[in-house]
């Protein structure tokens, strides 16, 4: 009578114990925090020795463990946490309550590993959500007698039952605070690239940044075409332009080839994935290449922008289906974002374009026409006047109306040309030497070689000087009947200009502006040489090392 007593006030302690677990696992949200109090109060109610809480992943394999019991050290020289197999695979492929008196005895058993604390009563009991399994809970070595009985079995499948909901309303609500923060970040990413009180330097940083953070990921990087000129299935290789976490400065410059790689494929596809193996692993970033990691495109309708990558610690657990889609819409926002930046940063461009315009016009319009004017009456002065003194003065100042206006005419095509300037070169070269010999008596060659488009914004302008000055004095002074310019960048940019005119006066070699050449290639670290003898002709040789963009 006394036993029987006892049991029932044991079972009552039992249940009462069970309802203020159950309403404590409600008012609890946090996702991890809910695992380990369900764990802890299941060995409360059973008398468990040890307990654990798996947590099956989509392969059907346990994604996660939680354990309880066995302090660090020891867990630390057991080794890897268990994945499924064996006794506990067996509640991962039949979700049934699993009661044992001894853990050897049963056909799945797989043993335990090297210093494995010794377990033989066994109880588990599958955790299920809207008929779905989320996991298993584990429970051995009761403390009250040599097995679980039917009344712990009982317990835990209440336990399980309040432990489903409890899981559930905490994932809905990680998932809905999750979802708010990538809305944040999303909107931080927008705000920070389109201020005009705290520009971003490095938006691709920041896009990954964020990323990281918010999937709790080890490393994040951005990849973009090599060739971002071509289209997408052209290009042939991405390179990583942005990278945080783990060696992000070994990592940024590297490239990646596009078809023979997990990212190459995602960027060809625009489909994002999750992996654990990349094709091609990026050093520094995936070790081997075996991490859990999320690759998803930056893209719009239109085109790729690049590849948004993020890869979390080899023991970390494995990104899900949720992860990916909120990567997903965080890329999406993210190239929005960028695309608003690019657009108002072009309508910036074109402002500044078209008030550059208008001033190279009104440089045009008005300032060469009345100092051309003004350079005309004073030819027509020179000519009236009989003094060799002041016909010499006139001329000076004839040449320096003409070297101003060489200036203004090259502060003009660097205003027309605000933009793109190396791949201008070529043409901006062309384009004043046709300009200064146009409607002119004289055969005019233009040779042009090797890459212009390495050549550097401060060179050119330079270079691009001293072929109108040295035109225009062969056009005007030389009376040459052929005029060569040459411009070869090979190791450095060699700038030639020859004619067969009466050459220059040895007693007067500073006139027409020739001094500005020297000048010039002072200023960009070069050399001027000038070969000219009377009626040999004269040949101007301007060097400067290169400058590339």
């Amino acid at each position: 009578m006394h036993a029987q007593l006892d049991e029932l006030l044991s079972g009552r302690d039992q249940m009462e114990h069970l309802l203020r677990v159950i309403v404590g696992l409600a008012a609890d949200l946090d996702l991890d925090a809910t695992l380990r109090r369900i764990v802890r109060a299941a060995m409360e109610l059973t008398g468990a020795h040890y307990g654990a809480l798996g947590v099956q992943g989509a392969d059907g394999q346990l994604a996660s463990f939680l354990h309880s019991g066995i302090d660090d050290a020891t867990a630390a020289t057991i080794g890897h946490l268990p994945v499924g197999k064996g006794v506990l695979g067996v509640l991962v492929e039949h979700p049934e309550p699993l009661r044992l008196s001894d853990l050897a005895a049963h056909p799945a058993t797989a043993g335990f590993p090297e210093h494995h604390p010794p377990m033989r009563a066994f109880l588990g009991v599958p955790i299920t959500i809207r008929d779905k399994a989320f996991g298993s809970l584990y429970l051995t070595q009761p403390t009250g007698g040599p097995e679980f009985n039917e009344a712990d079995e009982v317990v835990a499948r209440a336990l399980a039952s309040a432990a489903a909901v409890a899981v559930d309303n905490a994932r809905l609500f990680e998932q809905a605070h999750s979802a708010a923060e990538w809305v944040d970040a999303s909107r931080e990413i927008t705000t920070a690239l389109l201020s005009d009180a705290n520009p971003v330097q490095q938006p691709l940083r920041l896009i990954a940044e964020r990323a990281c953070a918010l999937t709790r990921a080890e490393q994040g990087i951005v990849l973009v075409p090599g060739d971002p000129d071509l289209p997408a299935a052209e290009v042939q290789t991405l390179v990583i332009s942005a990278a945080v976490g783990l060696m992000a400065d070994e990592v940024v410059g590297q490239e990646v080839p596009v078809d023979a790689s997990t990212t190459g494929g995602v960027y060809r596809s625009r489909t994002p994935l999750i992996t654990e193996s990349f094709r091609h692993p990026i050093q520094a970033f995936t070790d081997v290449g075996q991490r859990p990691a999320i690759v998803v495109p930056l893209c719009d309708q239109q085109s790729v922008f690049g590849i948004l990558a993020v890869a979390r610690n080899t023991n970390d657990s494995p990104f899900d289906a949720n992860h990916l889609e909120l990567m997903k819409n965080f890329a999406d926002h993210a190239v929005v974002a960028l695309r608003l930046s690019e657009s108002r940063e072009q309508a910036r461009e074109m402002t500044v374009i078209a008030d550059r315009e208008r001033i190279a016009h009104d440089l045009h319009d008005h300032v060469i026409q009345r100092l051309f004017a003004a350079g005309m009456d004073l030819q027509g002065t020179i000519a009236r006047s009989h003094s060799s003194d002041i016909n010499e003065r006139l001329n000076h100042t004839v040449d320096d109306l003409q070297s101003t206006i060489n200036e203004i005419r090259t502060t003009i095509f660097a205003l027309q040309s605000p933009t793109g300037f190396a791949g201008g070169f070529r043409q901006r070269i062309q384009t004043v030497v046709g300009e200064l010999t146009d409607n002119r008596d004289i055969e005019t060659s233009v040779q042009l070689s090797g890459p212009l488009i390495v050549v550097g914004q401060e060179v050119a302008e330079h270079a691009l000087a001293v072929v109108a000055e040295g035109v225009s004095n062969a056009v005007r002074h030389s009376g040459a009947e052929h005029l060569v310019i040459g411009v070869v960048v090979g190791d450095e940019l060699t700038v030639d200009i020859t004619d067969d005119g009466c050459g220059i006066d040895p007693g007067n070699q500073r006139r027409s502006g020739l001094a500005n050449f020297e000048r010039r290639a002072t200023a960009v670290s070069g050399t001027c040489a000038i070969d000219s003898r009377p009626g040999g002709g004269t040949h101007i040789r301007w060097v400067a090392p290169l400058t590339t963009r």
